[in-house]
């Protein structure tokens, strides 16, 4: 039978379906039964899904399906994500009364069957494993079909019947709803609201499908590798108590890295392979058996814990990929810092106290603190990439573009102590020391309080310890390596954070100590429960008002006594009295003299400049700050950056622009949009405080960002024209006229091309942090 006969006989098949299509189904081909659908990487099939079907999977998928809010959890960047299926429960709910189920891959189940019993549905055919029943009795490809047979406009924008916003109505389909959806939402098969594929495309996974999905288990480990992976795991379960706490510290600092061997990578000329760092209940040599807690600190409720490298089977997505090395370095620094460090640890403490201040007191701060700066990037990353991070709410606590500086270890030491942190361990209490169903008022006015005793304590602290006469300088700053400065980007309801002093200078920024670092970490990434209830999310948004005021608070101590109220009244224009009150406290304005000087009226800007001088250190080659600048050749590209505000308003958060050149050197760069606000404290009134007047835009060298919003691409010999178009785009006719012309839009039958081509470059550009972007916030214009 030709391919178009199978094709028109499977949607005869299809219609004909009796309206229980799974009772026909179970007549026909039997009942549903999970499969093992993993075969040997070198097994034929196996060969053929890694070379022919995983790439179509991944850059036309994946995309969309791939990660927390991956539509109806349909996880589909692994093979044990497809064969889980999918689940109209909602991870992102912020009206959830009680904590959900945690459904975490790999995590919370470990087989299908498993997963059906948390309320997975499959997309695969789990009957008889013939032709015709694989593929009728397959949701992944019934909607594959169903996009053949409604195609999409190809040009304009899409109808108002295609729903992309984030909290929209979800259908997930099973087979015995599928007759309906495609009655109801003709047009949504899948890709949904994207071209078709390809017609060799289809039929790779049509034929694939039709052979029952049969997909590929990892292959085995090289010998180098697997001799990394016994040494590094020998390290980290270690008896000695020393190591046990230390271990317990790395891990729950690092659980959400992707684990390399760089150097094993550059040996073998490979691109390195990713590791997650789990809590097993079983040690080295033996299969992993993973802990399943809500929280890495929560009690394993096992006799034994060790510390596993578990290889990572998925996908790369660039929204949550945070790769970091394991090397030779690496092991001397956590030698230097913990393992062969001159301390003592007497007694492991338990999982009762979830305080990190409390539970690693036997480490010496120094050591913590260094940990998480050696790696600044990778630590903040931690609360832009992790689970926290989706939604508006989830990320109204922060300013669109602000650059992000580090207190010097050594101040750290001179003007606290050890002992002085485990003392405020009470009032540095954090709401995820809770539980993920927390509702009380009186517990958040009881972290208000604790958060003004410690603020304080640490101002009478300091007087008592530092020299007051010098004041603060500028080495108080830490500039150890190219981690020293950062720059974060909000784009509304995603964020981004980059090496370097990045842009314009900002209207805020941050100064972090180890007390905030440390909570920052505990709060958003290690104690955030994504399935917890909406009390445990705003408790959660609201105390991090405390630490982003506590790190701008840092910032003004450097400049002088005279020019701070001004300068904190122009962040927080507009805040209500109990806010106001609360910066007015001279605790927090002038507890630390400046011993920086000035030589203008314009001490903020002035000050900026010398820390985006003083973090880049010629000596080590380091200006993270020039990856990102405008290269010569595109000079005229730098006009992006003072756009018209009528131009800006019509500007989505993100928008890639790809410089296609005939020389084969095409380019790559994101526009950015940076929203203007009065201040970033309220909670639930965002568009209140909102300047749009004031918006502004940026145009980066290289892709910022996971989510585009627009996609632009410019042939060399159009590069100023569209400038001109751009820049002259001050009313919404003349931006429509700027996407119809150079924008690629969901309808646009190349944008898989356009698409292959962004992550093509990348690969090549950054291939360590490379992964795919997610297209689930691409505008419909």
């Amino acid at each position: 039978m030709s391919f178009k006969g199978l094709f028109i006989g499977i949607c005869c098949l299809i219609l004909m379906a009796c309206s229980d299509a799974s009772e026909q189904l179970n007549k026909d081909y039997g009942s549903p039964q999970t499969r093992d659908r993993l075969l040997p990487a070198d097994h034929p099939l196996a060969v053929q899904f890694n070379d022919q079907v995983q790439p179509i999977i991944e850059k036309r998928c994946v995309v969309c399906h791939g990660c927390y809010d991956a539509p109806c959890q349909l996880k589909l960047s692994s093979a044990e994500g497809i064969d889980r299926g999918a689940s109209k429960a909602k991870i992102y709910n912020s009206r959830r009364i009680l904590a959900a189920d945690p459904t975490r891959l790999f995590i919370d189940a470990s087989s299908s069957e498993q997963w059906r019993k948390k309320g997975f549905s499959t997309v695969l055919n789990e009957r008889d494993q013939t032709l015709l029943a694989n593929l009728q009795g397959s949701v992944l490809y019934q909607l594959l079909v169903q996009k053949n047979k409604h195609q999409q406009p190809e040009a304009g924008r899409l109808p108002e019947e295609f729903d992309y916003h984030l909290n929209r109505v979800e259908q997930c389909p099973t087979l015995d709803t599928l007759d309906e959806y495609q009655e109801d939402y003709p047009l949504a098969g899948m890709p949904y609201g994207l071209p078709n594929l390809s017609k060799e495309e289809f039929k790779v996974l049509e034929t694939w499908i039709g052979q029952g999905a049969p997909m590929s288990r990892p292959p085995e480990l090289s010998d180098a590798v697997q001799r990394a992976v016994t040494k590094w795991e020998d390290k980290l379960n270690d008896s000695s108590l020393k190591a046990q706490l230390s271990s317990r510290y790395i891990y729950e600092h690092l659980f959400l890295a992707h684990l390399y061997f760089d150097e094993i990578a550059v040996k073998e000329g490979t691109q390195p392979l990713f590791f997650r760092l789990v809590r097993s209940s079983t040690g080295p040599g033996l299969p992993i058996q993973e802990i399943a807690a809500r929280r890495p600190y929560d009690d394993s409720e096992t006799e034994n814990v060790y510390y596993r490298l578990r290889r990572d089977p998925g996908t790369v997505l660039s929204k949550t990929h945070m790769p970091y090395a394991l090397n030779k370095k690496r092991e001397q620094r956590w030698d230097e810092l913990f393992y062969k460090n001159d301390f003592e640890v007497e007694v492991l403490p338990d999982y009762q106290s979830e305080s990190p201040f409390v539970v690693f007191q036997a480490i010496p701060s120094y050591a913590r603190y260094s940990f998480m700066l050696d790696e600044a990037f990778f630590t903040i990353s931690g609360f832009i990439k992790g689970p926290v991070c989706r939604g508006s709410i989830a990320l109204n606590v922060i300013n669109d573009n602000f650059w992000v500086f580090f207190v010097n270890p050594e101040l750290e030491t001179r003007v606290t102590s050890d002992q002085f942190i485990l003392e405020q361990a009470d009032n540095l209490r954090l709401p995820s020391e809770t539980s993920s169903e927390t509702l009380s008022v009186r517990d958040w006015l009881g972290y208000a309080a604790g958060q003004t005793r410690y603020i304080k304590a640490k101002s009478k602290f300091i007087e008592q310890n530092m020299d007051m006469q010098s004041g603060l300088q500028l080495t108080d700053i830490w500039s150890g390596n190219e981690n020293s400065a950062l720059t974060v980007f909000r784009h509304f309801d995603s964020a981004s954070v980059v090496k370097g002093s990045v842009g314009k200078q900002p209207k805020t920024a941050w100064i972090i100590d180890y007390p905030v670092l440390e909570r920052i970490h505990y709060l958003l990434v290690a104690g955030y429960d994504v399935f917890g209830n909406i009390g445990h999310q705003l408790t959660t948004r609201l105390y991090m008002d405390f630490l982003r005021i506590e790190s701008e608070m840092n910032f003004i101590s450097f400049l002088p006594n005279e020019s701070r109220p001004q300068v904190m009244a122009s962040w927080y224009l507009d805040s209500t009295n109990e806010l106001a009150n609360y910066l007015e406290d001279q605790s927090l304005l002038y507890s630390r003299p400046t011993g920086v000087s000035y030589q203008t009226p314009f001490v903020k800007e002035e000050f900026l400049t010398q820390l985006k001088n003083y973090v880049y250190n010629p000596q080590q080659k380091i200006d993270n700050n020039f990856k990102y600048m405008i290269p010569l050749q595109d000079t005229a590209l730098k006009r992006l950056n003072s756009l018209d505000n009528r131009v800006v308003r019509d500007l989505p958060e993100m928008s890639f622009i790809l410089i296609e050149s005939e020389k084969g050197k095409d380019r790559l760069y994101t526009l950015l949009r940076h929203n203007a606000h009065k201040n970033v404290s309220s909670l639930l009134n965002e568009k209140a405080n909102r300047l749009p007047l004031l918006d502004t835009a940026g145009i980066y060298k290289g892709l910022i960002g996971n989510y585009p919003s627009l996609i632009f691409r410019v042939h060399e010999r159009d590069k100023l024209t569209f400038i001109n178009q751009l820049t002259a785009a001050k009313d919404s006719r003349r931006f429509f006229d700027l996407l119809s012309r150079f924008s690629v839009r969901r309808t646009n039958p190349e944008f898989w091309q356009v698409s292959d081509k962004l992550h093509q470059l990348h690969f090549q550009t950054d291939p360590i942090n490379y992964g795919l972007f997610d297209y689930n916030r691409l505008e419909n214009r």
